[in-house]
């Protein structure tokens, strides 16, 4: 099967994630501990988890000129990633996100450097979605800056259009074209930023199926997700799991989502599949779990459905 192709935009990030070997933090001073760095950015782990699911799929975004640019351009690459349109901003850092946590697992301060982000030009965006397939799907993420994310709605054409807000304090840059977006993912705390409201997902749901975007997924952690659709407010149950590490489960959620539709399902039966490929993330201490594939997905989705008959 021709699956249908997909162009990612947004943020290539080097995720560092340190720990302190004490229970508790001592601040102001030298903790004894561990870190690790790996690849990130929502639009760059939505492009891996479409790659790994066979998905062609190809990324816009900036990096820096520097040893970290070259790593997650090189890496991405050999997962699978078309990074032919990542280009090195001659004087700029790549994006990164620090977080260091306690030995009890506490969260201590999180650092955030994506100013490189700002450097994306419209006219980039521009050309890349004019160079690709209008058969295919696109997906942005709101690390782009307004200008991006007004010429990623502006150019899309007959795309299928589908953005995540990354955080609440991005989603304002994604009000201004939801007009032009065919699919949201969001979490519960971004849904009641959107909305202006504390009610529950449900009622939110509601809400956002009577938005300009047609159709979307409410995501709620363990406790599944709910999709709205013509109207229509659906729950989605998440599969059974054993997590590990939960970074990354809504990443795997909007890109095994984009891969089903890709493969021709509908929005629901998509969406129902991907919680799928969410669990098998959850398990594993990746981000992006290394051995994501298809096969293994329609597995682990067969396991819990077994009556129904999967065409791959």
């Amino acid at each position: 099967m021709a699956y249908r192709p997909v162009l990612c935009a947004g943020g290539c990030v080097i995720d560092r994630v340190g720990e302190t070997v004490d229970a508790k933090e001592r601040l102001y001073t030298s903790n004894i501990g561990t870190m690790r760095t790996s690849l990130g950015g929502v639009a760059r782990n939505v492009a891996e988890n479409l790659a790994r699911l066979g998905i062609d799929v190809g990324l816009i975004s900036l990096v820096g000129d520097d040893l970290e640019g070259r790593r997650i351009v090189e890496e991405s690459s050999r997962a699978g990633i078309d990074m032919s349109a990542v280009t090195p901003a001659a004087g700029a850092t790549t994006a990164s996100y620090t977080a260091i946590f306690s030995g009890e697992g506490e969260l201590v301060i999180g650092l955030a450097d994506m100013a490189i982000f700002d450097r994306i030009a419209p006219d980039a965006i521009t050309a890349g979605i004019a160079a690709f397939p209008s058969t295919g799907f696109v997906f942005a993420d709101a690390n782009l800056p307004p200008a991006a994310l007004q010429a990623v709605a502006q150019a899309k054409g007959p795309r299928p259009l589908a953005c995540v807000p990354v955080s609440v304090q991005k989603l304002a840059k994604l009000v201004p074209i939801l007009a032009a977006v065919d699919i949201l993912f969001l979490n519960l705390y971004e849904a009641r930023a959107l909305l202006g409201s504390e009610d529950k997902a449900e009622d939110l749901a509601a809400r956002l199926a009577a938005s300009p975007v047609p159709r979307g997924l409410l995501t709620l952690g363990s406790q599944g997700a709910v999709a709205w659709e013509t109207g229509k407010v659906t729950s989605i149950a998440a599969l059974p799991s054993r997590p590990t590490n939960v970074n990354g489960a809504g990443d795997a959620l909007a890109g095994a989502t984009l891969a089903r539709l890709a493969a021709g399902d509908d929005f629901l039966t998509a969406a129902r599949r991907a919680m799928a490929a969410a669990a098998l993330t959850v398990e594993s201490p990746q981000t992006v779990r290394s051995d994501l594939t298809m096969q293994v997905v329609l597995a682990r989705y067969s396991n819990s459905h077994p009556t129904e008959t999967i065409a791959s």
